[in-house]
């Protein structure tokens, strides 16, 4: 059980990882397409589908997120109803 905590927990925060660098890529979109109305600067704007590939990996990352998180709920019930048990 701990082997399960240990990776679930490892894939919390790859998921966060993952969500901070989506995140970022989804405000530089939305900075370079700020830019690009205003022509304050020569940055081209991202292409719509960097965005949307963005948004996907948030989506994912969230889901991952989640996913390792129960892994982490149930193997800490479990923890508690084996010392419960022995106890």
């Amino acid at each position: 059980m701990i082997g399960a905590l240990n990776t679930a927990t490892g894939g919390v925060l790859a998921a966060s990882q993952s969500f901070d660098q989506a995140a970022a890529r989804v405000a530089k979109a939305g900075a370079n397409a700020v830019e690009q109305v205003t022509r304050t600067s020569t940055v081209s704007p991202a292409p719509q589908d960097d965005l949307v590939k963005a948004v996907v990996a948030l989506t994912q990352a969230e889901t991952n997120y989640n996913a390792n998180a129960k892994v982490v709920e149930t193997v800490s019930g479990l923890l508690g109803e084996t010392l419960d048990i022995l106890a």
